[in-house]
């Protein structure tokens, strides 16, 4: 359980009223199932074929989504950094095993809550439901879209660029190949782009 004087309760309530305002209530009842986890680099906050249980808000650290064909090659399903939801959606609500993985590719520290025990407050608390309807929209629905459309019209080139403009940095933390894979291109491609850029 998180604490009102805890550093971690100003990140939450940050999070939380980013899109939509938050009940000094719903945010004590946000606190009081939230715990916080460290995962070290390269460890697994949920493997392929378990069910979701936890519904992870990143503190610290970088978490990559991936799915594995049966030749072992990896596709990036999304990038999280600061700030970012981590979770199988479609497991939570599903109660089915992730179809995906979600590995730390830095350490990370993460402020978790029982996906149960959150769903029962966004059922109880009107502010917290207006929260996971705007969080859902915004980035479930008009991101995937965003993203869908731009790796059909744009060139890898733009995408490339658009990326590094929403996360400033990213190409320096995040490995390339994880990168690539996530704009749809091969390391090799990217490279090229790279040394076209500067």
């Amino acid at each position: 359980m998180i604490t009102e004087k805890d550093p971690y309760n100003q990140f939450i309530k940050t999070t939380f009223t980013l899109d939509t305002p938050l009940s000094e209530e719903s945010l004590a009842a946000l606190l009081s199932i939230a715990q916080v986890e460290t995962f070290p680099k390269n460890s697994f906050l949920l493997p392929v074929g378990k069910t979701a249980r936890k519904v992870h808000l990143l503190y610290q650290g970088a978490i990559i989504a991936y799915f594995l064909d049966h030749d072992g090659n990896t596709y990036n399903k999304n990038i999280f950094l600061e700030g970012d939801f981590v979770g199988s959606t479609v497991s939570y609500l599903t109660n089915s095993p992730s179809k995906f993985a979600l590995e730390a590719i830095e350490d990370c520290t993460v402020i978790s809550f029982d996906y149960q025990a959150y769903r029962k407050l966004i059922e109880t608390h009107a502010d917290l439901k207006d929260f996971y309807i705007a969080y859902l929209e915004k980035n479930w629905v008009i991101s995937k879209e965003k993203r869908e459309i731009a790796l059909v019209m744009e060139s890898a080139g733009s995408r490339y660029l658009q990326l590094l403009k929403e996360h400033p940095g990213i190409d320096e933390r995040i490995p390339l190949r994880h990168i690539a894979s996530h704009l749809g291109i091969t390391p090799t491609q990217l490279s090229r782009i790279r040394k076209e850029f500067k």
